[in-house]
Parts: structure tokens; C-alpha cells; sequence
């Protein structure tokens, strides 16, 4: 369980990284992870990111009772 829920955390964090690098065509180029460090910063994106994580979580306890 507590792998699980790890590992759902990590891939939360790992797409949200990828779609702050890859989501914006015009910066594409000139964001980096350094960039996505200083967002991490700001206390509405990690409220933002919490919720992602906590919305995955409660998706996979689901589905893990109902199968």
C-alpha cells in the first residue's frame, strides 16, 4: 500500500513536470527544470499539487476496492 501510493506520487510529479516543460509551445525552449523549481516555490502551485496527488490517491484506493 504505502509502495503504491509512493509510486503514485512520484508519477503525479513526474507529469506535472512534463507538462510544465512540454505544455507551452512558445517557451518550449527556454524552460527548464530550474524554472519548475522556483514554481514549486509558490504556495498556490503546491496547494494545486496536492490536490493532484490527493485526487490520485483516492482514484487508486478505489479502484483497488473495487477490483
Amino acid at each position: 500500500m504505502v509502495r503504491s501510493m509512493i509510486f503514485n506520487i512520484f508519477l503525479v510529479i513526474t507529469f506535472d513536470v512534463f507538462m510544465f516543460l512540454n505544455g507551452q509551445k512558445k517557451y518550449k525552449g527556454y524552460v527548464n527544470l530550474k524554472h519548475y523549481m522556483f514554481t514549486l516555490k509558490m504556495p498556490i502551485y503546491q496547494k494545486v499539487l496536492m490536490v493532484k496527488i490527493m485526487i490520485v490517491a483516492v482514484l487508486t484506493a478505489l479502484f483497488q476496492v473495487l477490483i
